[in-house]
């Protein structure tokens, strides 16, 4: 239906819709700047205006739906009646707009959430538009295919700002139809604190979630966050690529994911809490909770590898063979294995001598990973320690020949 009354009466509507999206923008963009000065109660105050906001669009097309199909049936009603038909059609015309609210539908080739997604921010329109199968397919590769706040698996590089505020969203973001959301602002701001290495605010961000959270998997994700800020306050990378830890953030990491897995039992909690016993040296707590985790979760392989470095140090090394075979046998991506050397050199520097086993470990792991030089070596160093026994020599022998003389750089 068209005609000047109907275009008048779309221009208005358009018109309101995009003064609300402006103002709700505007709010948005102001809590950003605020959080990026660390202003953060001010920054969940803007963004919840901007909520409130691009809600009431949401109901403002409902109510459009909704009279719409009021006079769909008074329409078909009063077909017969050509003159009545004519008189409603005139005084109450349609617009193509008020249908694409029902379909949830903007004028900019997409809604406000599905640009929202596609940038972290909101835009105005243009260039590339993501569809919801488009965005189902990048959340399942950028999240289920990989686990995000594995503390084993710290990833190299840093995102940029929208990268972040994208990933973080995402994941943290609660959705539904006509743009109405929540955020759990407390979990993305201390992740995006985190990411910035500023792990003490990002504690002090958590830590004020928890105090006023109510929902079971909210403190869960609260408490894993702060348990993975307190164990990077006590992380420090050495030059030659190996770790040193601060053990009382250790412990205040291990309490916090003990809090994390009480409301809800995850397996990169479980795996991380049996690396941080590790850490503190109570081995039989940190095969306990590994093996928690590899029950919810057997393609966890950095868990394997801590299980068998447990049992390394509990010299139980028929346990510990078995585990970091079976981390080469299931053949994860090389930096599992540079984890597990890394972790294994760690062993050898802080115990000088007592542990001459870590040398085959290395060396297997090395080899798998196609560092031919760094296998003989760690094979050649076990082979002169100390007597560990016939069969554990023979395996380095063997280990040894694999070696491809061409890939060793001398």
């Amino acid at each position: 239906m068209s005609g000047p009354d109907g275009q008048r009466r779309g221009k208005g509507e358009h018109r309101l819709r995009e003064a609300l999206t402006r103002a709700a923008a505007d709010h948005y963009g102001r809590g950003n700047r605020f959080f990026e000065h660390g202003a953060w109660a001010r920054a969940a105050e803007e963004w919840g205006r901007a909520a409130g906001m691009w809600r009431t669009a949401g109901s403002a097309g409902r109510l459009i739906a909704r009279r719409l199909l009021h006079l769909r049936a008074a329409l078909a009603f009063l077909a017969t009646v050509i003159a009545i038909y004519a008189a409603v059609f005139t005084l109450f015309p349609r617009d193509p707009f008020d249908m694409l609210l029902l379909t949830g539908r903007g004028l900019n080739s997409g809604s406000w959430w599905e640009r929202f997604l596609d940038s972290g921010r909101p835009q105005t329109g243009g260039g590339h538009k993501m569809g919801i199968r488009e965005w189902w397919e990048r959340l399942q590769r950028d999240l289920l295919g990989g686990g995000d706040g594995q503390v084993a698996a710290r990833r190299g590089g840093r995102p940029s700002i929208d990268e972040r505020w994208e990933q973080l969203l995402r994941r943290y973001g609660r959705w539904g139809p006509y743009f109405n959301f929540e955020l759990d602002y407390n979990v993305v701001s201390g992740y995006g604190l985190s990411r910035m290495d500023d792990y003490a605010e990002a504690v002090r961000v958590f830590e004020a979630g928890i105090a006023k959270a109510r929902r079971p998997e909210q403190l869960a994700d609260l408490y894993q966050g702060l348990a993975n800020a307190h164990y990077y306050q006590g992380y420090r990378l050495q030059p030659n690529g190996l770790a040193r830890y601060d053990l009382y953030y250790v412990r205040k990491s291990t309490e916090a994911y003990e809090a994390s897995v009480r409301y809800q039992p995850r397996p990169i909690s479980y795996g991380n809490l049996g690396w941080m016993y590790f850490l503190l040296g109570e081995y039989d707590k940190s095969v306990e909770f590994s093996r928690r985790a590899l029950e919810l979760d057997g393609g966890l392989d950095y868990v394997r590898l801590n299980m068998g470095l447990a049992h390394l140090v509990q010299d139980k090394l028929y346990r510990a063979f078995d585990a970091y075979r079976a981390v080469v046998r299931r053949n994860p991506p090389k930096d599992v294995f540079l984890g597990g050397i890394n972790d294994l050199r760690e062993i050898l520097r802080d115990h000088e001598g007592r542990y001459p086993f870590a040398h085959l470990m290395v060396g297997l792991l090395a080899l798998k990973q196609g560092d031919h030089t760094l296998a003989r070596d760690a094979l050649e160093r076990f082979l002169v320690a100390p007597y560990m026994g016939q069969q554990w020599r023979r395996i380095a022998e063997t280990l040894l020949q694999a070696v491809d003389p061409a890939e060793v750089v001398r």
